[in-house]
């Protein structure tokens, strides 16, 4: 896919960049390969924090003793991907639908200047925002819900093994609060890709990332408990990813709201 990126996207000559800069003129947006870059790279970094945090929790399952362990892990995991594609639906629709409001409201800042006010597009923009953080909360509700009757109630289902069974029923708890929680971390990510913030983005996930690991090895060694604690583990590590999100969202703003009540209160007294 190189090739014919580099045809698309790169500018290759001069006359391309004379030509680009006519086209900016016109409203069009030129992409080189440094803004490329600088875009792809974060991202690179986000699907990789990814990845790495289930290979890890599935390095730390297999350390386990007994193959059961491993197994419901893997039971689990898999129930979690079937989740996973539902959230990622609702972070790629913010992707693509708020990146106008996010410019247009920095245009109308920057002709304007910054009066304190909310533009109209950053009010569409919080508006959209918001819905589509209640929308992937109620769909991780319903899909976590959904996936996690599997290993509660119908682990025949999934394996024949009556100690795997017995391995994989706990896990039905920590699958669906991570399914709740991924909903907030796939939202806000969407959002904040959508905002460009992806030095913060990326900041995130390396910590978590960093964390993680020795969070899981030493934890579970300390405890010296079954394969549930690794799905624990996992729901603190989203848990974590989703506070740091919807605070850079909404966390000054909730700051603000709280403090105008708090002085109408003392107002009135």
């Amino acid at each position: 896919m190189i090739v014919p990126a580099r045809r698309k996207l790169f500018v290759a000559s001069k006359d391309m960049l004379k030509s680009s800069a006519a086209a900016d003129s016109d409203n069009h947006t030129h992409v080189s390969s440094r803004s490329f870059l600088v875009f792809a790279a974060p991202v690179l970094t986000l699907i990789l924090g990814k990845l790495a945090a289930f290979g890890i929790m599935t390095h730390v399952a297999a350390a386990l003793p007994g193959s059961a362990s491993l197994a419901a892990h893997q039971i689990a995991l898999t129930l979690f991907f079937f989740i996973s594609p539902f959230l990622e639906v609702i972070s790629q629709t913010a992707q693509s639908f708020l990146p106008p409001f996010f410019v247009a409201a920095a245009a109308a800042d920057s002709s304007k200047g910054k009066t304190g006010e909310v533009s109209s597009p950053e009010r569409e923009a919080g508006i959209l925002s918001l819905r589509l953080l209640r929308m992937g909360i109620f769909v991780g509700m319903v899909t976590g819900s959904l996936a996690s009757l599997v290993p509660r109630y119908f682990p025949q289902l999934v394996s024949n093994d009556r100690g795997v069974q017995e391995a994989v029923r706990p896990l039905a708890l920590p699958l669906l609060i991570g399914a709740l929680l991924t909903a907030p971390v796939a939202v806000s990510e969407g959002i904040l890709l959508a905002k460009r913030e992806l030095g913060y983005l990326a900041s995130v996930y390396v910590l978590s990332t960093a964390l993680l690991p020795p969070a899981l090895i030493y934890g579970v060694k300390l405890v010296k408990g079954p394969v549930v604690n690794v799905w624990w583990g996992f729901a603190l590590f989203q848990l974590f990813r989703a506070t740091c999100f919807t605070g850079r969202l909404w966390g000054g703003k909730l700051l603000t709201a709280v403090g105008r009540r708090v002085s109408k209160s003392d107002t009135g007294r």
